[in-house]
């Protein structure tokens, strides 16, 4: 008789069925396998074909990316789907500098270089110009700038293989922490020269020849990566003998993060030969260190492998376009592609692409037409890649919560605590801070009630907060949408009453300033019937200066605020003079952001909140919770007079969501 329980992993179950199995020996019917020698035999037995059985099913395991579990098994599997993991990546920062040249002879240089190599301490650690870059010099005064110097965290690590095409030879970098964005591949005829050819990384073969001189990356054993060059058929055969040289950055990954002072460290030359010591040198920060990260993880090999091998170096469908995105440009934290023809009114023959970046900034225009320069040739046909920026939907809660003072000795800062924490895990479930996502009040409300057994009761205000970026000294009307209907606050009134007729308003902004009036700040709000009007403050009254100063839709959420001709945000006394000029650096502000007009909104239905377009992501501000005991009376709606645009003149701290890839602080960006 066969052994009939095949399906048996535990070893107990194992060791019951070698004994039923025994049983039905004749030589063994009445044997006691308890107390007898042959139970040994039989725990050895079952031991062996439990182990046997787990490492089966473990080595199954590891065979499938969705599965396994150890590191160098995923990154075999995600190399059959020719994805490479990302490497550690370098801390980055942006310096401008100003060096004043000295004359020569009565003139001044033409030119001065900062050489490649370290120029730069910081936070204890070392900062590399990986590539010269040389400025003209002002002949009138002197001075030459540079502006946006990108410097990367690390240490320049040189390493050479000379080519034996007589053994089985691997090129891999030696290095573990080596950052492979900062790699340099170049190939010299032999040790005697130094006359070298640079080699180029590619991953999709459909165009190489024979004769280009290219090279592939993969990751190897213990997080190295190695180096695969061309085989004579597709990319150039590397000859017995020939040096490759690598030079690329060990980094501390993102231990280097945040660093904001630096001391200059090299010498610079100009064109008739002076050289310039640090002390030469005014060296403004730009951007502080931000971008260094570790290598990817396990997760996020798991999740971007499958995706960018569905794309097949193509972007047909709008993911093809968000896993490219991605790929192309680092600074990515999460994208969205949609058709033009999803617009109202729709654009035939674009697509749009929205970024929301890691620093949480603006693209610059510069970043902007790179991206879609590098979708191009994924594209098909006639359609043209257009990269926009993330918009947001700022959702301010307010949350009351009452509590009953009999639950045991629950003190109000723990029943706060838990909310709050309650409060994330919600938010890190959802799809909120991420595009195509929404908010449930009920969900929300849920959440917070299950926190704490003492609480009794939750109520929650909404309000909702976007940003006017108003073009400085340039008559515009600007609009915003949020995308669902507004408060109504008196539905009976429909303004038939005459100038008796009120309604609270349900739109408010925070102060700017405009050209006809460029030292008082302003506001606008709602009149309730359709219309905005703009006021300034005069001790307790408002002094109206616009009645007609834009539109409100009450039904779709849409308020269009001019034309008007904005100088600047609330308390700047900007130099403008009688053209509507504003200085540079004032613009520059602008184009970043940095003034803004903040407009706090009340929904007709803060139940289910969408978002207007495919581009806005909704943003969850870190909510105010008031506790207090059974019997307090709470507001059973927002009070019309509590909006408070001003309190986010500054972006708002909002609920921090994880995501697979990090890097970066929060600040605004001109140099990225």
């Amino acid at each position: 008789m066969q052994p009939n329980n095949l399906t048996a992993l535990d070893f107990e179950d194992i060791k019951a069925s070698i004994k039923s199995y025994l049983r039905t020996r004749t030589e063994f019917t009445d044997y006691d396998f308890e107390g007898s020698s042959l139970s040994y035999m039989v725990d050895l037995l079952a031991y062996n074909s439990y182990y046997s059985a787990f490492m089966a099913n473990m080595s199954m395991n590891e065979a499938f990316i969705s599965s396994a579990t150890i590191r160098d098994n995923v990154v075999n599997v995600a190399k059959l789907l020719n994805y490479t993991p990302r490497s550690t990546t370098a801390s980055t920062a942006y310096f401008h500098l100003d060096i004043q040249t000295e004359l020569t002879g009565g003139v001044y240089p033409n030119n001065i270089t900062l050489p490649a190599g370290p120029i730069a301490t910081g936070g204890n650690y070392t900062w590399n110009l990986l590539e010269s870059r040389t400025a003209e010099v002002n002949q009138t005064t002197g001075i030459a700038q540079f502006r946006c110097v990108k410097v990367q965290e690390g240490s320049v690590i040189n390493f050479s293989y000379v080519v034996n095409n007589f053994i089985k030879q691997k090129f891999i970098i030696p290095s573990e922490d080596a950052d492979t964005s900062t790699l340099t591949v170049s190939v010299r005829a032999n040790e005697n020269t130094t006359d070298s050819d640079t080699y180029n990384l590619v991953e999709n073969i459909t165009n190489i020849k024979s004769t280009d001189r290219i090279y592939f990356l993969s990751e190897t054993e213990d997080m190295r990566y190695e180096l695969t060059f061309g085989d004579g058929v597709i990319g150039r055969k590397l000859g017995d003998g020939e040096v490759i040289d690598l030079e690329y950055l060990v980094t501390a990954g993102a231990e280097a993060n945040g660093v904001a002072t630096f001391t200059f460290v090299a010498t610079l030359t100009d064109s008739l030969g002076v050289n310039y010591d640090p002390e030469d040198v005014d060296l403004t920060v730009a951007e502080t260190s931000k971008f260094g990260a570790a290598e990817e993880s396990i997760e996020s090999i798991k999740f971007q492998a499958p995706r960018y091998y569905s794309t097949q170096y193509r972007a047909v469908t709008s993911s093809d376009y968000e896993v490219i995105t991605k790929k192309l440009y680092d600074n990515t934290k999460t994208v969205v592609a949609y058709g033009g023809d999803e617009l109202s009114p729709p654009v035939y023959g674009k697509v749009y692409v929205a970024i929301k970046t890691k620093s949480g900034s603006k693209l610059n225009d510069t970043t902007k037409k790179s991206i879609s320069q590098q979708l191009k040739p994924y594209a098909m046909a006639s359609i043209e890649p257009v990269i926009v920026d993330a918009d947001s939907i700022y959702i301010y809660p307010k949350v009351f919560i009452t509590y009953d003072p009999a639950c045991s000795a629950r003190s109000v800062s723990g029943i706060t605590a838990n909310a709050q924490n309650a409060i994330n895990e919600w938010a890190s479930q959802t799809g909120i801070n991420n595009f195509n996502g929404n908010f449930s009040l009920s969900k929300f409300t849920k959440a917070i009630t299950l926190a704490d057994r003492c609480i009794a009761d939750v109520t929650t205000q909404i309000s909702l907060v976007k940003y006017i970026n108003p073009a400085i000294a340039e008559t515009n009307t600007y609009c915003i949408s949020t995308g669902s209907p507004l408060y109504n606050s008196a539905p009976g009134n429909d303004g038939s009453g005459g100038e008796d007729c009120y309604k609270e308003p349900v739109v408010k902004s925070s102060r700017f300033r405009t050209k006809d009036r460029p030292t008082v700040d302003q506001y606008f709000e709602d009149t309730g019937f359709g219309k905005l009007y703009t006021y300034y403050n005069s001790g307790n009254r408002k002094i109206i200066t616009n009645n007609d100063a834009g539109t409100v839709n009450y039904d779709t959420g849409e308020i269009c605020f001019g034309p008007t001709n904005v100088i600047g945000s609330g308390g700047n006394n900007l130099p403008v003079d009688d053209l509507g000029n504003v200085d540079d650096s004032d613009q520059a502000k602008a184009d970043l952001g940095e003034i803004r007009i903040a407009v706090q909104i009340i929904p007709a239905n803060s139940s289910t909140i969408g978002v207007p377009d495919p581009s806005t992501v909704l943003e969850i501000v870190i909510p105010t919770i008031s506790v207090n005991p059974i019997g307090t009376i709470l507001p059973s709606s927002i009070p019309l007079n509590s909006l408070a645009p001003s309190d986010f003149e500054v972006t708002p701290v909002t609920i921090e969501i994880p995501d697979i890839t990090v890097g970066g602080d929060l600040s605004f960006l001109n140099c990225f």
